[in-house]
């Protein structure tokens, strides 16, 4: 039984046409997925299907009695009570529905067949929305979502992220006969989009869905409607299966419709030649019906493609085949230590996708192996020749009035033409560079954060969501141009497809540790699910005074001065001796100590000065500042250390 009908359904906005003769049927089980580039019209149709708006032509009809429950983006603006009140809400249909079957269990002794139906119908909803074990379902619910913590928090005070996921929450309690979700996988971290899943499939639910996640498409979704470039407007072109079987599928039929365009070209080319070489003469009756036949003639249209990046990634020179190393690391904020990690290796050409809840300590983790945030315990050690690039999740720095092309040129040095033909290679052409960076939409944000990266020729990419705010077609345009990348890629990501596709090693970040494991994230599952990490790399370089494994930080700045009577190194380090930006110096036992301590730093000192030649006459100005503050914080530490080593030496423990 068909539960929802479109026909020739249209939408037009002021002049603009946002999409026309729109027409598919959902019946009582389908899952179909809704997809297309943004600004195609995917919302303003799930709001006419709820009926929040009406189209401008065809029609939608429900199934009679049919119960819609929608998920917007944007919800729970102006709600009451704590998360779990809410939740409950959902319990008021149910009480509804146990009323209803009590009233009628007193008529069932008429034996009346229709009443029986009714009743079997109001049973089946009953126990299909948990009636029966409603408390347990709001439990797995509230848990699956990251909720449970949150119970007693009021609404008001949530988050977006949270109150979608209280929104997605009521309406999976809710129990509706058509489910509609616009964007459902936003503010969902990869463990919560996995318990989703899992809930809708079981459930058995009627679903339309908007989503750029492809692998919540595939999971979920048997059909899938595409909005596609037609003329004016768009239309929709329906697929079998979800989203892989659909690329796959549209593939074909665009290669299929090009070759026939062009071929049907051809003929019309030498058609029309045929008519006007013989429109006069011995062969002008043939001339003439040929041309009728040209006009009833039903022309083939190529497929339209969408505006596509012209972009690519440059990588520079890297000598040796570790990028970046550490020492076992803790990092945080203040004292408060978010993630432990292992010793870290990463290899030149490495693709690294950063898993993990939200919270976890991803993008602490990122931003401290970049240099952005000191390490709390340990160390991290790069090239000499490591240009990094670091690509953040919120593009903070986009925002107010300064203009697209002053973004860019600020960041790059590049001349105005330059910099103009940088951006027209993003999508940003004509009067689009003067806009301001403050009114860009986060997808035009994330492009103008592409285009400054692009023009970087870093050799280490550190990318922080890269794929936030980016259509589908976006998203497999950057997938392309990171494949054909020749550096070394670190991303923290939610986008399991990307992460697949991309990804040679992972490193899953979960109760303040961190474990590593190989390959995309096919192999990744299976490796967890099975308790099967990598082990740990080894230490390749040592400090002086011992065998102890460790590496120093090669991160450089100004020269620095050395003191001009050093103390002793000790034979053996303490395991743990140093952090890259040493903002607080950690105590240490003992004048031995002390004094592998000082050479340790020592060292990082004369190799971060090493480092500061090559970097500026890179004529990196942006990268030496940034040296130079870390070099000033290992200075002051150092010193602090020297005042420490001369208070507790004395000369009982003087050497002879």
């Amino acid at each position: 039984m068909s539960v929802l009908s479109v026909q020739a359904a249209g939408r037009r906005f002021a002049d603009r046409v946002l999409f026309s003769d729109v027409s598919f049927n959902l019946a009582h089980g389908d899952r179909a997925g809704l997809i297309g580039p943004n600004g195609t019209g995917k919302s303003t149709l799930l709001r006419i299907v709820v009926g929040l708006d009406a189209p401008d032509s065809g029609s939608v009809a429900l199934a009679r009695g049919t119960r819609v429950g929608f998920l917007q983006q944007e919800l729970l603006v102006d709600v009451d009570g704590t998360v779990e009140a809410h939740a409950r809400g959902a319990a008021t249909h149910l009480a509804e529905l146990e009323q209803a079957l009590r009233t009628m269990e007193h008529e069932l002794a008429s034996g009346d067949p229709e009443l029986l139906e009714r009743y079997a119908d109001a049973q089946h909803h009953f126990e299909h929305a948990g009636g029966y074990d409603f408390e347990a379902t709001l439990g797995r619910v509230l848990s699956g979502l990251g909720l449970d913590p949150l119970r007693d928090r009021e609404v008001r005070t949530l988050s977006g992220g949270e109150r979608t996921r209280l929104g997605l929450a009521r309406l999976l309690l809710d129990d509706p006969d058509l489910l509609l979700l616009d964007e459902p996988t936003n503010h969902l971290d990869i463990a919560a989009l996995e318990w989703l899943e899992k809930f809708l499939v079981e459930q058995d639910f009627t679903l339309l869905t908007s989503s750029h996640d492809r692998w919540f498409l595939d999971k979920v979704t048997s059909r899938t409607l595409s909005f596609e470039p037609a003329g004016q407007g768009s239309k929709v072109i329906e697929y079998r299966g979800g989203y892989s079987q659909y690329a796959r599928q549209r593939a074909d039929r665009d290669a299929a419709l090009s070759k026939a365009a062009s071929r049907q070209q051809e003929q019309i080319a030498k058609t029309e030649e045929y008519i006007d070489r013989f429109r006069a003469g011995q062969r002008s009756k043939q001339s003439r019906g040929r041309a009728k036949q040209l006009s009833r003639l039903e022309r083939i249209d190529a497929p339209l493609q969408n505006a596509q990046h012209g972009w690519t990634l440059d990588a520079a020179h890297l000598a040796g085949a570790t990028v970046l190393e550490t020492t076992p690391l803790s990092v945080g904020h203040g004292e408060r230590v978010v993630v432990r990690t292992p010793p870290l290796r990463v290899e030149r050409g490495a693709r690294i996708g950063v898993v993990g809840a939200n919270g976890a300590g991803k993008t602490t983790l990122v931003r401290t192996l970049v240099g952005q945030l000191p390490a709390l315990d340990g160390y991290v050690s790069s090239a000499p020749t490591a240009r990094v690039a670091f690509l953040a999740q919120a593009q903070a720095e986009l925002t107010g009035d300064e203009t697209v092309l002053d973004a860019l040129r600020d960041t790059t040095g590049l001349s105005e033409p330059d910099a103009r033909g940088l951006l027209a290679r993003f999508l940003f052409r004509g009067d689009d560079v003067f806009r301001s960076v403050g009114v860009l939409s986060g997808g035009e944000r994330s492009r103008l954060a592409l285009a400054r990266l692009s023009a970087r020729e870093a050799n280490l990419l550190v990318l922080d969501e890269p794929t936030n705010h980016l259509d589908l077609a976006a998203r497999e345009q950057l997938e392309r141009v990171l494949e054909e990348y020749e550096g070394t890629m670190v991303a923290v990501s939610h986008d399991r497809y990307f992460i697949d596709k991309l990804a040679s090693e992972i490193w899953d970040v979960a109760d303040a540790r961190l474990l590593r494991y190989e390959g995309g994230w096919t192999n990744f599952e299976k490796a967890r699910d099975e308790g099967r990490p990598l082990p740990d790399p080894t230490f390749t370089v040592q400090l002086p005074g011992g065998p102890a494994p460790a590496r120093v930080d090669k991160k450089p700045a100004v020269t620095a001065p050395r003191r001009t009577s050093s103390p002793k190194a000790a034979p053996e380090p303490p395991a743990k001796s140093g952090r890259r930006t040493a903002s607080k110096v950690r105590k240490v036992e003992g004048v031995r100590a002390l004094e592998a301590r000082i050479a340790a730093m020592e060292l990082q000192l004369a190799q971060m000065s090493k480092k500061l030649d090559d970097v500026a006459q890179a004529g990196n100005f942006m990268e030496t500042r940034q040296l130079g503050t870390e070099h000033a914080e290992l200075e002051r530490s150092l010193r602090t250390l020297y005042e420490e080593w001369s208070a507790s030496a004395g000369p009982a423990e003087s050497e002879p």
